[in-house]
């Protein structure tokens, strides 16, 4: 018998029990991780991809006039869309519904919403706000058309198209650049938000939020129930002070103009008109904008998207007389009784100084300064003031700094001063302040840059008794299921003039002479049919360009104001009329101011010229 190895079955029996024990060990143990210490992430993962979540829209808040007229509703806007996971081929799919519609399959891929990134389930958009047409063909051929979905939504509804374009404003889907700001913390790739006006200033309300609708999709991710639906919950309802029909009729006034109107109460600062010429249809932006129409919006030559009443800068002329007036009686520097002689110029340096009446005014005080106008009475005024009271002055009115009007970033405007050139120019000679500059801006022109609200704000100080107030927009805003409404919405003092009632009174008087005298420049603001209510207020005629060249194109005209109150000596409402390369004052912007305060007061405008002559030469 030959020797053998000696096999020792035991040991081997308790190796291969160790190995086993060991494997099951390593077993419960990765159970253990998987189960207990990773078993939240993973039982998040399972539902995940048992549960998908589907994000439904929330219709905006409504905006309304003070009256409760709805100017900004929501209306269905019918998509066509594309689950791609209800599709098993989803290019054959969109090759079927461009080859229904008559289209190239290209243009319903290569839309931006199309591209964007989104979550499992979460549709793709093929066409927005598509006809009744294209709905009716897309229906009718549904079985052909796999993943393919009808989805209402809403959308914006301006429901009276460019009216108070620039105020309300308009939507437009999300930017990369606000979804990384934490203004905009919880908002998703494609959602739409406010981009300008109100629409804008009140995103937070008008969005509402977003329902969540949760589907259970089996192992091949086909949708096979719905697990939970939160409900949408629609944004809050924003009432603005505007007044419909004076907004109406202020847009009648500048059709087929370039130019601005505003209307407030002096009392408050509500603002009553704000109207904007040229304007835009904010339902472009519903469906998706060319690029073209974009440029020409922005950039064209119309400008079409600047808020002429906040936005545009521009020299107030005549208007601008108001304050000289104040300060020069406040400083002393004049009194009401002086009498000034005009004789169509003032000869100062080695250059004369033109009135707006070549032949002149004659001997005239402060009252018939203002009443017709005489450039020549505010030269010597400016002369005995200085430039930096005029700019202490002109500021105490708000002038030169922006009103703070929650709406879109204003032109801050501009009073000179001897400062403000020292500190503007580089050039040593340039920073020296020269006494001729000062007599144009007696007059509103040179480097004078105001805004028609800044106007506005400062013709209501000067007939509320002195109260700098703050213009605004928003009367209150509710929601839609009644839990809050804030009504907090008021006055708000900025600054006082701190001049006597007795200046502000003398001031007044002139104004009231501009329009009711019969060599006052102003005749076409009356209100014909009531003579009981009095209008008040100034013309302004302020340069474009030298006189040499004014006329010679449209472009180069002088801009028209006027600035006027009523009733004169119990202020309800100030209205401000700015035309652009309109002419005169006293022709092209007192009759759209005359209409807006007809409105107010519930009579006819007046038709054609006033009932008295008019003598003066128009400023």
């Amino acid at each position: 018998m030959s020797e053998r190895g000696q096999f020792n079955l035991q040991q081997r029996v308790n190796i291969a029990l160790g190995i086993a024990a060991l494997c099951l060990s390593l077993i419960i143990l990765r159970l253990w991780y998987l189960q207990v210490l990773r078993g939240d992430f993973f039982r998040e993962k399972s539902e995940n991809n048992r549960l998908n979540t589907v994000y439904v829209p929330a219709p905006r808040g409504l905006i309304y006039d003070r009256n409760g007229k709805e100017l900004v509703t929501n209306r269905p806007s019918v998509n066509i869309e594309l689950v791609e996971e209800d599709a098993p081929n989803p290019k054959q799919t969109i090759s079927t519904l461009a080859s229904i519609l008559g289209l190239d399959p290209a243009t319903l891929t290569e839309n931006p919403a199309y591209l964007r990134k989104r979550r499992r389930f979460e549709p793709r958009l093929l066409l927005k706000d598509v006809s009744r047409d294209t709905l009716a063909k897309v229906a009718a051929r549904r079985y052909q058309l796999p993943g393919v979905i009808i989805n209402v939504e809403p959308t914006r509804n301006y429901a009276y198209g460019p009216f108070a374009a620039h105020v309300l404003g308009y939507i437009r889907e999300i930017t990369r650049t606000q979804l990384d700001s934490p203004q905009f913390a919880g908002y998703r790739i494609g959602d739409l938000v406010g981009q300008f006006g109100i629409e804008s200033r009140w995103e937070s309300l008008l969005q509402g939020k977003h329902g969540e609708q949760r589907v259970i999709v089996n192992a091949l991710g086909t949708r096979i129930g719905e697990f939970s639906y939160e409900p949408e919950v629609a944004g809050s309802e924003v009432t603005l002070t505007l007044d419909y029909e004076l907004q109406r009729v202020a847009e009648e006034g500048l059709k087929d103009k370039r130019g601005a109107v505003v209307a407030l109460d002096p009392q408050s600062g509500e603002i009553l008109a704000m109207a904007s010429s040229p304007a835009f249809d904010p339902n472009i932006f519903a469906t998706e904008i060319s690029s073209d129409r974009w440029r020409d919006l922005v950039f064209g030559p119309d400008k079409k998207l600047n808020n002429r009443v906040v936005q545009g800068g521009y020299p107030p002329g005549s208007v601008f007389k108001i304050m000289m007036a104040v300060a020069g009686l406040a400083e002393g520097v004049v009194t009401p009784n002086e009498r000034i002689n005009c004789p169509g110029f003032l000869h100062f340096g080695n250059r004369n100084y033109r009135c707006h009446k070549q032949s002149g005014h004659g001997s005239v005080d402060l009252k018939e300064a203002l009443a017709q106008s005489c450039d020549v009475y505010f030269y010597t005024v400016g002369q005995r003031l200085g430039i930096d009271r005029i700019h202490e002055f002109a500021s105490r009115f708000g002038l030169g700094r922006p009103t703070r009007l929650d709406l879109v970033e204003e032109n801050p405007g501009l009073i000179p001063s001897t400062e403000w050139k020292r500190r503007y120019f580089k050039n040593p000679e340039d920073k020296k302040w020269y006494p001729g500059e000062t007599l144009s801006v007696a007059i509103g022109q040179g480097a004078v840059v105001t805004t028609p609200l800044q106007i506005a704000r400062a013709l209501a100080a000067l007939v509320n008794g002195g109260r700098l107030l703050r213009p605004y927009l928003v009367k209150s805003v509710a929601a839609t299921e009644g839990e809050f409404r804030d009504d907090r919405f008021g006055p708000e003092e900025q600054g006082r003039l701190d001049v006597e009632k007795r200046i502000l009174d003398t001031v007044r008087e002139g104004l009231v002479a501009v329009v009711n005298d019969p060599r006052g420049t102003g005749h076409r603001a009356q209100i014909a049919e009531r003579k009981d209510i009095v209008v008040a207020g100034k013309t302004g005629t302020a340069q474009v360009v030298s006189l040499n060249l004014s006329g010679s194109h449209e472009h180069l005209n002088d801009h028209a104001w006027f600035a006027g109150y009523a009733p004169a000596d119990d202020p309800k409402i100030v209205v401000v009329a700015l035309v652009e390369n309109g002419g005169h004052g006293g022709s092209a912007a007192a009759p759209v101011v005359s209409r807006v305060m007809a409105q107010y007061f519930g009579v006819k405008p007046a038709e054609g010229e006033s009932q008295q002559s008019v003598t003066s030469v128009e400023d």
